[in-house]
């Protein structure tokens, strides 16, 4: 009775963890566990590309909006801030793909 208790508890353990029998073209529970290891691997470049797009095109807005003297005179005043005020001028510095953006919106903003 022991052995049979133990193969029992075995069994459920792997059938728990996603084991077991199934038949082929059937979509199982190691489907479903594979595609939740797939979707924890990915990585977070996506999302910090994602952000740093939002960035850039809210740079090209204000670029375009503000004109490219008084965007800089902005910048420069947030860099003589304090350290957050720093951080936020180095970030939203003028950079060339800001500019291609400015460029793209320009007509939008006009």
């Amino acid at each position: 009775m022991k052995q049979f208790t133990g193969r029992l508890r075995r069994i459920d353990r792997i059938h728990r963890q996603g084991g077991g029998f199934e038949a082929a073209g059937t979509l199982g529970q190691s489907y479903y566990t594979r595609e939740r290891e797939r979707r924890d691997q990915r990585s977070a470049l996506r999302p910090a590309l994602v952000v740093l797009a939002v960035i850039v095109i809210f740079k090209g807005f204000l670029l375009a909006s503000n004109g490219e003297n008084a965007y800089r005179e902005k910048v420069a005043t947030l860099k003589s801030g304090s350290a957050v005020e720093r951080v936020g001028g180095f970030v939203m510095a003028v950079d060339p793909l800001a500019l291609v953006v400015a460029g793209w919106v320009k007509p939008l903003v006009d």
